[in-house]
């Protein structure tokens, strides 16, 4: 955000606060001491896909299947991140396998996945957030774009 953009933002933020406290003049003061410009960082899972191990047959096959993906990948020069992005609305770097495989179907990327293969990718990257099995979409790009050959996010 810009600078300007902050200082309307923080304004907005003390009124609020004095209008909802009621409060004097030494509170607001106290309030501002707290450092109200300080830069929140992205929340990052305690478990990620990368510590998932699945037994070596099924490795393999994700490994296969992986470099098939990430042929196609680089040959169309693929975006993967905003895509999944636009599901992930709290930005935790998961999504619901459902969104995951529409992400693919959007990326034409579901026709070189068999039945299978597709519960074998779900496998590798599923990850467990709250009561739900969700995908950890950031490890599967990070890894098809390292696969692709791509610099981390950019193709």
């Amino acid at each position: 955000m810009s600078t300007n953009a902050n200082q309307h933002y923080n304004i907005l933020f003390l009124c609020l606060f004095l209008y909802q406290s009621g409060s004097n003049q030494s509170e607001y003061r106290y309030f501002l001491d707290k450092n109200p410009l300080v830069e929140s960082e992205q929340y990052l899972a305690l478990k990620d896909a990368t510590t998932i191990r699945l037994d070596p047959d099924k490795e393999d096959r994700v490994r296969n299947l992986m470099l098939k993906l990430a042929e196609r990948v680089h040959a169309r020069r693929l975006q993967l991140f905003p895509l999944f992005e636009d599901f992930d609305r709290v930005r935790n770097g998961h999504v619901t396998q459902n969104q995951f495989l529409r992400v693919l179907n959007d990326l034409s990327l579901m026709n070189l996945l068999t039945g299978f293969e597709k519960d074998n990718l779900l496998e590798k990257f599923r990850v467990r957030v709250g009561g739900r099995d969700d995908i950890d979409y950031l490890t599967f790009c990070h890894e098809l774009n390292a696969l692709a050959g791509f610099e981390a996010g950019i193709p």
